[in-house]
């Protein structure tokens, strides 16, 4: 047989192997995490977070695939982000945050967190990203000087 007619015909098996293990993965009940309530949410911030206790100020992002709520004494920021069928959950206290931005409905925030660097979460209403950059300014520490490892790290965020 010519190489590149195995070549072809091996790429197709693999394509083809791929897709029905995506379709069975669909087929089992394979489905990525939404947030359709506050509540739901805030279930995963009680599980993984202990003590954390959500205060009125709270909001689900557009997409319901993210979450952020102040705690009811305001001393930590929770958040809850849907990856796959599980939920990311950060509970940040003042200086844990490098900056925050809003855009437009779009709340940008920058971690001092290796394994979660930045979160962008749609809020869906224009001035409600603005609210929640204002009352997180008092979370954001101003860079130190980072060492080469850490600049290295936040450019490539």
């Amino acid at each position: 047989m010519n190489d590149s007619l195995t070549y072809v015909l091996a790429l197709i098996g693999a394509a083809f192997g791929i897709g029905l293990i995506v379709l069975l993965n669909i087929a089992m009940g394979w489905t990525r995490l939404r947030l359709n309530t506050e509540q739901q949410a805030q279930s995963f911030l009680r599980r993984d977070v202990m003590g954390f206790q959500a205060g009125d100020e709270q909001a689900l992002t557009a997409d319901r695939r993210g979450y952020i709520c102040l705690e009811a004494d305001q001393a930590r920021v929770g958040l809850v982000l849907a990856r796959g069928d599980n939920a990311v959950v950060r509970a940040l206290r003042a200086g844990e945050l490098r900056s925050v931005e809003a855009q437009g409905a779009t709340l940008t925030l920058t971690l001092y967190d290796y394994t979660l660097p930045r979160v962008v979460l749609d809020l869906g209403r224009d001035g409600q990203a603005q609210s929640w950059a204002d009352r997180l300014q008092t979370f954001v520490r101003a860079p130190r000087r980072a060492s080469r490892k850490e600049v290295h790290h936040a450019e490539s965020a």
